[in-house]
């Protein structure tokens, strides 16, 4: 059992569980409860052995619901939500009779009905369509004959969900890239199960009691639209599984809107909104208490396309990586904890649940397919490479796209801006080095010609290369009417500005993240990156140009 505050509903679903038949034990997870469910725990003598594991934070269901089963030491794990009533005594005896009985079972799952007098069902099973539609069967419907029958089933909801020890294990238990709000990471471990040969099956005989929408790990955040988000992961991963069955008609995942009041936990009401049109007043599943949430920003999850590293940021984690060298995959996935590591960045998009998708070496195919899917996209330097494709794309999807230019937010060039701004330009030097890179043009033009943009508020329309070796690349450029020089090189890292008719700078610090904060902004809502691939695309295309003019002046004879 999950908790995070909410300790009225955890009393509750522990005295329940005292009346259950059977043998089995209790392990709580505490996922940083501050409401007293710690010393709630600490002090409850339950007539089970109960063992509880303390959180001080809350990284999502799914890393949690393992922890919880790592130290679980029965043949069968029933995962229960803590706003989860034992309605039938008999429930967990007849739902570990039932996988006992037949080996070829994975999972097993009870019929879930709202609290109240009425008996009106929350979920009769999970279902799908073979087009990938997935939903709980018979919500919001008034409990029939149908709804007790014992039938085979899609996926099942982990409110209330028993599956076989082994199984979880050899399948791997949840995907925690699902986390930190984990919507759909029970029906990707019932794929899961059925991918590895094994069924799952509706038990409708037995019941329970579930306070639907309660679950605090989803608080603070607007839960339809990372639903939407992590069902195009489910049906781009099991889209062939879905389509073999068991399928249900649509009209069996028909989604009732109801109306709930649970302001007394004794007398709880639920009935069905008599106004199908009023389904906004809903508050159930996709419902959040923002007044509840904590203060710090929301978790975001990111995939790295490209071995090379990220920054690390509070708040933000790497849940996929991918790059076609096994060589250089593995390592960059153990450094950032990541549970998916691809060698395809267009399937790891596809598969992974992600805010945001961070592409630092050449793969457009990833970069589209990000941007289709409404993600916001960081791309790095060198992977830029098919320029109007990717501006077409950027304009047209709901995502935001944006260049990781690391000198862009260095506050020595905003203050030589402003200099500039008061006295003028007459002419211009730029000179930066760093270590490394293969391309100096493709590491450094773009910083250098973004720091000439922003110091002269004009973009650069030309570029003449004077000299070009593979330790340096001078070149004469234009900005608006004002001519000036830039160096390339390689060493130590230094960018050096000065402008004629003006102070100069010396950055000599190394390279600000902010092109990546920004980019961390936009996935948290805020504003769109200043570094936006629309916005920098000009600039890119004198990138492209000067890259082809130094690739011709190198193999002249």
């Amino acid at each position: 059992m999950l908790v995070r505050n909410r300790l009225e509903h955890t009393r509750r679903a522990l005295a329940s569980l005292a009346r259950a038949s059977g043998e089995f034990e209790i392990v709580v997870v505490d996922n940083g409860s501050d409401d007293g469910t710690a010393e709630h725990l600490a002090a409850l003598e339950h007539p089970r052995a109960l063992t509880v594991l303390r959180h001080e934070d809350d990284r999502g269901g799914s890393e949690r619901r393992n922890v919880g089963a790592a130290v679980a030491r029965g043949e069968f794990l029933l995962f229960l939500d803590n706003d989860v009533l034992v309605d039938d005594p008999d429930v967990v005896e007849v739902l570990a009779a039932e996988l006992t009985a037949d080996p070829g079972l994975g999972a097993v799952s009870p019929l879930l009905l709202y609290p109240g007098d009425r008996e009106l069902v929350q979920c009769a099973g999970g279902a799908s369509t073979a087009d990938g539609r997935i939903g709980p069967v018979g919500r919001g419907k008034p409990l029939g004959a149908e709804h007790r029958a014992h039938r085979e089933q899609s996926w099942a909801p982990t409110a209330a969900l028993m599956v076989r020890h082994s199984s979880f294990r050899r399948v791997g238990g949840f995907d925690e890239s699902f986390d930190p709000v984990s919507l759909c990471e029970d029906v990707d471990l019932c794929c899961r199960l059925r991918a590895d040969g094994e069924r799952l099956r509706y038990v409708g005989s037995v019941a329970m009691r579930h306070f639907e929408g309660t679950t605090f790990n989803h608080v603070g955040h607007d839960k339809l639209p990372i639903w939407k988000r992590h069902m195009r992961v489910i049906r781009s991963r099991w889209a062939e599984l879905f389509a073999t069955g068991p399928t249900h008609a649509a009209a069996d995942l028909e989604w009732v809107p109801v109306e709930k009041d649970y302001a007394d936990l004794d007398r709880p009401r639920v009935s069905v909104l008599a106004d199908p049109g009023a389904a906004a007043a809903d508050l159930s599943f996709f419902a959040s208490d923002r007044a509840l949430a904590t203060a710090e920003p929301a978790d975001v999850r990111v995939v790295v396309v490209g071995a090379d590293p990220v920054p690390a940021v509070r708040g933000v984690r790497v849940v996929g990586v991918a790059d076609p060298d096994l060589r250089a995959l593995l390592p960059a996935a153990r450094a950032h904890g990541a549970p998916w590591a691809l060698r395809d960045g267009t399937r790891l998009v596809e598969t992974v649940p992600a805010e945001g998708v961070v592409v630092t070496a050449p793969d457009t195919a990833a970069a589209l397919t990000a941007l289709r899917r409404g993600l916001h996209v960081l791309l790095g330097k060198r992977a830029v490479d098919d320029l109007a494709r990717l501006v077409e794309a950027a304009r047209q999807a709901p995502g935001r796209c944006s260049v990781d230019l690391p000198w862009a937010h260095h506050p020595a060039l905003v203050e030589l801006g402003k200099a500039v701004a008061e006295g003028g330009a007459e002419g211009f030097a730029v000179r930066l080095a760093g270590p490394g890179g293969h391309d100096l043009v493709t590491e450094f033009g773009p910083d250098a010609l973004d720091a000439v943009e922003r110091v002269l508020g004009m973009p650069v329309t030309d570029v003449r290369t004077v000299e070009a070796t593979r330790s340096r690349v001078r070149a004469v450029a234009v900005a608006g009417g004002v001519t000036g020089s830039i160096e390339l090189g390689r060493g130590e890292t230094r960018f050096h500005f000065s402008v004629t008719g003006a102070s100069a700078a010396d950055l000599v610090a190394p390279p600000v993240s902010g092109a990546y904060a920004d980019f961390v902004a936009a996935l948290r809502g805020g504003p769109p990156p200043s570094t936006g691939l629309d916005a920098v695309a000009g600039l890119f295309d004198v990138v492209l140009e000067w890259r082809s003019a130094v690739a011709a002046l190198r193999t002249t004879p």
